[in-house]
């Protein structure tokens, strides 16, 4: 139920009572200093916020266009909390369709995926195209004669688009146009999926699982932080997956990018012996075609770098990694898209999609996938080392002893505290630093939420 102080707010669900204001208020100077309350990782009233000013007015990522192929298949997909479904309609443009019927909002879809060239509603029978448009109801010649169908259809999220084969959709008809949103993050998308024509695709459906932790530990996690690979994932080190943890992040460092996205770029680290473009082998590095990059794109591209990792905020991720499927053997490139759905103030739905290149050798991809799932999947190692210490969070941000005065600590680079300097000769876009010993991107990703939530 919404109280009678958020009520006298902006605008009823969503809208902020006085103190919530003042909160962010405090929240904004903290960052200055480099501290957060914890209690942003556990707040009835700060998640409805969330749901109301960042999930319905940002871009949010909602699948990959090889998921849906062809006319009439779907899937079904989340924006905040909201269910929606993701389906190419018969002309072949894809509609992003509130689950919801019109008449009653019962769901009028029931699979998880399929084709279809219609939906019904189970509760009375009313029937939507996949376009989203009405379409008729039982004794329609009866019951509604005169009904304009025209103004029935199903809702539909006002912008949908895509980048590099990722969808992406906005709530919000007056938001800016999805290339302008992702701004400088479009030259790595560039660099990551576009090495050939035949692009990525999703390895099946995405891998799904419930995490005891608050949704923003995983986005803020992927946009920046490096520092903990050496401590958290010290068991790869132990069982033989990756020689040298520790080794393996010392050569990352950190773009950032305007509206709160953030990356994780590193050297290639392995050897150039077996290895080539973006830590790929021969036989994948031989699909690529690199004449229709820029010259920038193009130096990135041929001085090995690679990004480890990046967030598309709010809730989009990506890891690049690479790591044996069994001890002594050469280690497999492979990449994920994350996305950290929430549920409430206290846990949140984990997505993750392996890619494969169309263009590789079949067991190139089959290797990749194996990576992968080692790796980041519900029973991934480092799925597991992750996931067990972002369940702090809730823990302490619904403590009323830690709510009063204590505060989390983001100084690493602030003040001489690290080596945390400015990357003067960058070739790409963003603000590069000279090493990952820092928090900057994590510190704007949370700027940038803070701003959201405090705009009236």
């Amino acid at each position: 139920m919404v109280s009678a102080d958020q009520q006298a707010g902006t605008g009823g669900y969503g809208s902020l009572n006085g103190s919530m204001q003042t909160f962010l208020a405090e929240v904004q100077k903290d960052l200055e200093q480099g501290v957060l309350s914890p209690r942003v990782l556990n707040d009835p009233e700060l998640h409805r916020a969330e749901l109301d000013r960042i999930f319905t007015k940002c871009w949010v990522f909602v699948g990959h266009v090889s998921e849906i192929p062809q006319p009439g298949d779907y899937v079904l997909r989340y924006i905040g909390e909201d269910q929606f479904i993701l389906v190419r309609d018969e002309q072949g443009e894809i509609q992003l369709l509130m689950n919801n019927c019109v008449h009653r909002a019962s769901p009028v879809c029931r699979a998880e995926k399929g084709n279809t060239s219609h939906f019904r509603c189970p509760y009375h029978g009313w029937i939507y195209k996949n376009s989203g448009e009405w379409n008729g109801a039982p004794f329609r010649a009866k019951a509604y004669r005169k009904i304009d169908a025209s103004r029935w259809g199903l809702r539909k999220a006002p912008r949908v688009d895509s980048y590099q084969g990722l969808i992406f959709a906005c709530l919000d008809p007056d938001a800016v146009s999805l290339r302008e949103y992702l701004g400088d993050m479009c030259w790595y998308l560039d660099v990551l999926f576009g090495l050939n024509e035949q692009g990525m695709r999703a390895a099946g459906d995405p891998h799904r699982w419930v995490v005891p932790a608050n949704w923003k530990s995983g986005a803020e996690n992927f946009v920046g932080d490096a520092y903990h690979v050496q401590s958290a994932h010290r068991s790869l080190e132990d069982i033989g997956l990756i020689p040298d943890i520790s080794g393996s992040v010392t050569g990352n460092f950190h773009v950032a990018i305007e509206g709160g996205h953030g990356l994780i770029v590193t050297p290639a680290f392995l050897p150039e012996s077996h290895y080539g473009i973006m830590d790929y082998p021969p036989e994948v590095t031989s699909t690529f075609d690199l004449s229709g990059f820029s010259p920038d794109q193009r130096e990135f591209l041929e001085s090995r770098y690679t990004v480890v990792g990046f967030t598309i905020f709010p809730n989009l991720s990506l890891i690049k990694a690479a790591t044996s499927i069994a001890p002594g053997r050469l280690p497999v490139s492979f990449t994920c898209l994350r996305q950290w759905q929430p549920r409430g103030p206290e846990e949140f739905e984990l997505w993750n999609w392996p890619l494969v290149w169309n263009a590789a050798p079949q067991e190139f991809n089959e290797a990749s996938y194996q990576a992968s799932v080692l790796g980041f999947s519900p029973s991934g190692v480092f799925e597991q080392d992750d996931t067990v210490v972002w369940r702090g969070g809730p823990m302490v941000g619904r403590s009323p002893f830690a709510r009063k005065d204590m505060k989390l600590n983001f100084q690493m680079g602030l003040d001489g505290m690290s080596e945390y300097e400015p990357q003067t000769d960058w070739i790409g876009p963003g603000e590069a630093s000279t090493t990952a010993f820092g928090e900057r991107n994590q510190l704007r990703w949370w700027r940038r939420w803070s701003e959201l939530l405090a705009k009236s």
